[in-house]
This record gives structure tokens, C-alpha cells and sequence, in this order.
């Protein structure tokens, strides 16, 4: 006797384990069609195959995870037994499968499993004493209803009871932008590659070719019906991906045309037919991996709208100022935590007449500045004509790079430039990539105008008057014969790792010896920033104190 039977039935689908994911959500209250459940689980994105495009392939994948991650995107608690007969649990999960199954029916509570009729995935939907009433692929044929609690995992040797017990309420644009994700990361070339290897060799199943190419174009018209509305909710637009899942569904429909499912009497897979098939998977590929990457750019130019909506711009002043030089941090050099003090001591004074900035932080936290002055403060060896500024220590936090803050953090200098009737921004740059890169300069503008050991000159004009700027050669010292190298160290203090390089420079030129004529200073407008050893401008960057030494030793051999 029937103890308790629910109204539920395995919806028509290619994909049974979806489709019975959906009878459960529906059964459970989730108003949303069936076709919209099987988009928002995820799982339409997939492609399910194994080597040779058997029927079993349409179920290759690890269940345990699959399953329950599909589950919650679809806004569900759960419970599973699962285990196979290789396993040590499979007797006891075949017992508390059964309970779990039967417990839920009690509860109104239909489960997913595995096993029903055929190795297809059907649904628990009632209790007849030891027997669970079940629904599958071949209710229609008139297969049995019924499971009994000692036939369940056979002949399959796998049990597999997953249940949805609880509905929870999600908020529909982090739901729908979860299925975005699962969308983006779905595609593998590797699936595509080999169904296209199986139909070049001709080493495949016909029966399986069908069900796959019928199951996926089924699933990528579903797509197509109702990512639009995921989109919308998630407020992403999506560009190219709806047309390259609509192609995918075109070229996979056809596929299923061509190799109906079962194969009609005299069918035969003869060469020529599977070259078409494989110009249209291969098309169906090309169209997925499009749309793939469609959502991936747009989920990234999401990502990079919301983190940015966080960000405020703060101008440099006495309360900013602690937080400068924040860039530090991430220099694996011991001693700027130091320099970066000194340096900050050192600009308290000249703030908004030889210093000025513009800071970005994400809350309290400092995740970008730069940093400006009249060239005539800024005391380094550069000369120009008309009202100019020198710009120096661009920096975005590791993690925060690629999202246009250091853009947002260049306009702001130069609507401040702008108001003060400046003519054009100068800036010392590398051919270093860690280190004031030229084309991180270019990228925001900036192009060269001269160089001279190392060291490049880059400008953005920001009117119709030639700055003729250049970089200010070092003078050519006086020395008599025999005389001491000499060493001029001269100090700024707008970036604390060529501080930390420069009182380096001055530390190993004294512990060279007496040969050396060690001379560290201040800079000055006469005596601009910077090192020069022996008539020679020291490169603008950051020197390891070996390589200093072997410099310094080498220089002092030439002399």
C-alpha cells in the first residue's frame, strides 16, 4: 500500500539530472520554468562527454559536486547519501539512502536519484512499504514505478539520493551573476577537441553521438531563451554572448538532425558525414568559446565598476600625509619603512607649495597616489621653458592594477594642472619594468623627449607651447692627477627607495676606502637631486649595494 505519493513527475529533458534538479526546486515552491532552472543551475553551460561520445558520457563529471554546487546556485539547502559498491559505506549509504528518499516524501519531498529504469537520473516521488514509487525516462514506455529498498544501486553499483530541503530566498543579482560565473568557467576546449577527435576517427557511438549533439543543442536553445533575463538581473551586459550561444544551438541542432536519436534502420556514419559533423561541432566550438569569453570581459568589467565605486580621491595634506608612500610595503627592501618616514618629515613643510597629490583609498585604506611639484621646487637635473610640473611616484596596490585607478588618478592631475594654468607635465622614467616603467608613462600619456644614461624624459603637453625640456648632463668635476673620486650624493625626498638607494651610494662609496671623496648633501636648485660618481649621473632606479660597489670600484679603476 502507498503510504504517500507526490504530484511530481520527471520533466521531459536530454538531461535527466537537470531536469530532475528542476522537479525538485518546482516542487519545493520555486516558481521559475523548468528551462530557466536548468540556466540558472549552470549546468546548460557544460559540455558532458567522454572519448568515443558514449551515452555514458552524458554523465561524466564528479556528481558530489557538480550536483550540490548546481543546487545552491539555485538557492537550496540539501542532503546526500552517495557511494559506490568499490566503497567501505555502501552498505550502510544504501540503507540511509532509502531513509533519506522516504523521510522526504513524509516531509513533501521529492529526491533526485540515480539508477531510475535505465542509467539515467529520475525522481523519488513516493513510499510503497519497502518500495520507493519513482519517475523516469520511460514512465511513458510503462516501465515498473517501483524500487525496492534491496534492488537500490543495482545493477549500476552506484547509489546516488540528493535531496532539497530547504528554499532560501537569494538575492536575484548575486544569484544570477553565481550563474554568469559557472557560464564563464564552463567552457573546455578540451571536451570540443575531443568530439572532434572521435568523429575524425570514426572510433564513436552513433547512438551516444545523437543523444550528446540532442542534449547539448537542447540545452544551448534554453540558453538562449532566458540569459537575457540572467543578464538583465545581474546587470551585466553581455556583448556577443547570446549570439555565440545561439550559433552553438544552430550548429549543434543540426548536428542532431543529421544523427537522429535512436539511429533509423540503415543508418550509417560514413566518412563524409562525419567531416560535416565536424565542421559543425567545430563551428558550435568557436561560437561557446566566444560567448565564453564575452561573459568573462564583462563579469571582469563588473568587477572593476563595483571595486571602483568604493574608491574616493583625497588630496594630499597634513592628514593624508601619514598614510604616503603606502607603495613600500609591497618592495621586498629592508630599510624604506625607515626612508619612508624620513621622506614624510622631511615634504610635512612644503606641502601645497613644493609638494602636492592626489591619494585613492577604498575605505581607510590608501590603494594608489601620485605626486606633483613646480619644477623649479622639485630640485632634479631637468631644465624646460613655460609653467611646468614634475611628476613622480604613480603607484596602485598590487591586487587593484587594471581597473583604470591609475587613470583616474592622472586626470585628477591634470584638471588640477589645468585650473593652475600649467602648460605641461614632466616625469623621469626606465627601461626597468618594475620601476617607473616607460610604457606605464605612455599608457597615461607620456611620451620621451630625451635620455641620457639610463634615465628617460617623458612629457604630456597640455597646450601649444614647446617646453624644449632636457635632462641637465652632470658637471665634469676637476680632478688632478691622483686625485680622490668623487662622490656627490644629493637628497630629495619624493621617493623613499631612492632615498634608501642614494644613502646606499654614499655608505659603500665610504667604506671603499680613502680613495673616495664622498660628498652627501641636500639637493638644491644648483645641486639637483641625485648621485654622481666621477662626472657620471648615477641611472635613475633602484641598485643593488653589490652592484653599487662592483660600479663604484669599476669607476674607480678608469680613473
Amino acid at each position: 500500500m502507498i503510504v504517500k505519493s507526490l504530484d511530481v513527475s520527471l520533466p521531459r529533458s536530454w538531461d535527466t539530472a537537470g531536469a530532475a534538479l528542476a522537479a525538485c526546486a518546482r516542487a519545493l515552491g520555486d516558481p521559475r520554468s523548468v528551462g530557466e532552472l536548468l540556466v540558472a543551475s549552470g549546468r546548460a553551460f557544460r559540455l558532458w562527454l567522454d572519448a568515443r561520445v558514449t551515452p555514458a558520457g552524458l554523465h561524466a563529471g564528479a556528481w558530489r559536486e557538480e550536483l550540490t554546487v548546481a543546487v545552491e546556485r539555485l538557492g537550496f539547502r540539501w542532503q546526500l547519501e552517495a557511494s559506490t559498491n568499490d566503497e567501505p559505506l555502501w552498505d550502510a549509504t544504501r540503507v540511509r539512502a532509502f531513509d533519506l528518499a522516504r523521510d522526504g516524501i513524509a516531509a513533501g519531498r521529492p529526491s533526485l536519484c540515480f539508477g531510475v529504469h535505465v542509467g539515467e537520473f529520475g525522481l523519488v516521488r513516493g513510499v510503497d512499504g519497502e518500495r520507493l514509487v519513482v519517475s523516469g525516462v520511460l514512465d511513458e514506455a510503462g516501465a515498473s514505478s517501483l524500487l525496492a529498498r534491496d534492488q537500490h544501486g543495482e545493477p549500476s553499483g552506484i547509489v546516488f539520493v540528493l535531496q532539497l530541503v530547504e528554499r532560501v530566498i537569494l538575492d536575484d543579482q548575486r544569484a544570477a551573476r553565481a550563474t554568469l560565473i559557472a557560464a564563464a568557467r564552463a567552457y573546455d576546449p578540451r571536451g570540443w577537441a575531443a568530439w572532434e577527435s572521435a568523429l575524425a576517427s570514426g572510433d564513436l557511438d552513433p547512438l551516444g553521438l545523437g543523444q550528446t549533439a540532442a542534449r547539448h543543442a537542447e540545452a544551448r536553445s534554453l540558453i538562449a531563451d532566458h540569459l537575457p533575463a540572467i543578464a538583465a538581473r545581474a546587470g551585466i551586459a553581455l556583448g556577443g554572448a547570446l549570439a555565440g550561444y545561439c550559433r552553438s544551438a544552430a550548429m549543434l541542432g543540426e548536428v542532431a538532425r543529421l544523427v537522429p536519436s535512436p539511429p533509423p534502420p540503415g543508418f550509417m556514419l560514413t566518412s563524409t558525414l562525419r567531416e560535416e559533423l565536424a565542421d559543425l561541432v567545430r563551428a558550435a566550438a568557436t561560437a561557446e568559446s566566444l560567448a565564453a569569453g564575452a561573459i568573462a570581459k564583462a563579469l571582469d568589467e563588473d568587477d572593476r565598476r563595483r571595486r571602483a565605486a568604493h574608491v574616493t580621491l583625497r588630496s594630499l595634506d597634513a592628514r593624508t600625509l601619514a598614510d604616503l608612500f603606502a607603495c613600500t610595503a609591497e618592495i621586498p627592501i629592508a630599510g624604506l619603512a625607515a626612508a619612508a618616514a624620513d621622506c614624510r618629515a622631511a615634504l610635512a613643510p612644503t606641502l601645497g607649495r613644493a609638494l602636492d597629490g592626489k591619494l585613492l583609498y577604498d575605505g581607510d585604506t590608501l590603494i594608489g597616489h601620485i605626486l606633483w611639484a613646480p619644477l623649479a621646487e622639485a630640485r632634479y637635473p631637468i631644465a624646460a621653458e613655460g609653467k611646468r610640473w614634475l611628476v613622480y611616484c604613480p603607484w596602485v596596490a598590487l591586487g587593484r592594477r587594471g581597473a583604470g585607478l591609475g587613470q583616474r588618478l592622472i586626470e585628477a592631475l591634470v584638471d588640477e594642472a589645468r585650473a593652475s594654468g600649467i602648460e605641461g607635465l614632466l616625469t623621469l622614467a626606465t627601461s626597468v619594468d618594475v620601476f617607473l616603467a616607460r610604457e606605464s608613462w605612455a599608457a597615461l600619456g607620456f611620451v620621451e623627449i630625451d635620455r641620457a644614461e639610463g634615465t628617460l624624459l617623458m612629457e604630456r603637453s597640455l597646450g601649444d607651447s614647446p617646453s624644449s625640456a632636457r635632462l641637465v648632463p652632470p658637471p665634469s668635476p676637476a680632478r688632478s692627477p691622483g686625485a680622490k673620486l668623487p662622490v656627490m650624493v644629493r637628497h630629495a625626498h619624493n621617493c623613499p627607495l631612492l632615498l634608501h638607494v642614494r644613502r646606499q651610494v654614499a655608505d659603500v662609496a665610504r667604506a671603499a676606502g680613502s680613495a673616495l671623496d664622498v660628498d652627501e648633501r641636500e639637493a638644491s636648485s644648483v645641486e639637483p637631486a641625485g648621485v654622481i660618481i666621477g662626472g657620471r649621473a648615477l641611472p635613475h632606479g633602484p641598485i643593488a649595494p653589490d652592484a653599487i660597489a662592483a660600479g663604484i670600484a669599476d669607476l674607480a679603476r678608469q680613473q
